[in-house]
């Protein structure tokens, strides 16, 4: 953290020192222009709470790990017993259900396949909500992938849900996956 800090302190130094050899009265000086681009990417070595931002943005990664699921009831919820990540403490892998624990615009992704030529018919929720729908195809181990974004507000909660009443099995053996992050406040 140091060395970067020093890397940056360095580099804003010599673009100033060639910042002042633009010349007067032109319209477009590429140092300049790199300057300013450099200081909207790169936050400024007094805010520090932009860095630690990216330590704190809340994450996760979870797969299904024991070999198998049995969907059977419209409400069952997959739970993706393998928390791999989990910054900020929003997933739960007995329910789960990842809570929101900030405001803000976020991603999530979640792979299912499916086992025993069945079909798996599957939905992201957002507080009991249909949200986004998926289906893996009725082969075995066929298996589709389902991103979706969304708002959420602090409490706000996203899982993977079975979307019909029929027996479907879902894959484990970290096959199935469910992930999300927060992109922006």
């Amino acid at each position: 953290m140091v060395l970067t800090s020093l890397v940056l302190l360095l580099l804003c130094i010599n673009v100033g020192k060639a910042l002042a050899s633009c010349n007067p009265g032109k319209t477009t000086c590429v140092t300049e222009d790199l300057l300013h681009m450099i200081m909207r990417a790169v936050p400024t070595l007094k805010d520090s709470s932009s860095k630690t931002d990216l330590k704190r943005r809340p994450t996760f990664f979870a797969s299904l790990k024991a070999s198998q699921q049995t969907l059977s009831d419209i409400k069952d919820i997959v739970k993706f017993d393998d928390a791999k990540i989990n910054i900020g403490g929003g997933y739960d892998s007995s329910t789960g259900i990842f809570t929101a624990p900030r405001n803000g615009i976020y991603i999530f992704s979640c792979t299912i396949v499916s086992i025993g030529g069945s079909d798996v018919q599957f939905q992201i929720n957002k507080n009991d909500q249909f949200y986004t729908g998926g289906y893996a195809a009725r082969t075995n181990y066929g298996g589709q992938t389902v991103y979706s974004i969304i708002e959420l507000k602090t409490g706000d909660q996203v899982y993977v849900k079975h979307r019909t009443g029929t027996v479907q099995k879902v894959s484990g053996n970290h096959h199935s996956t469910f992930s999300g992050y927060l992109l922006s406040k």
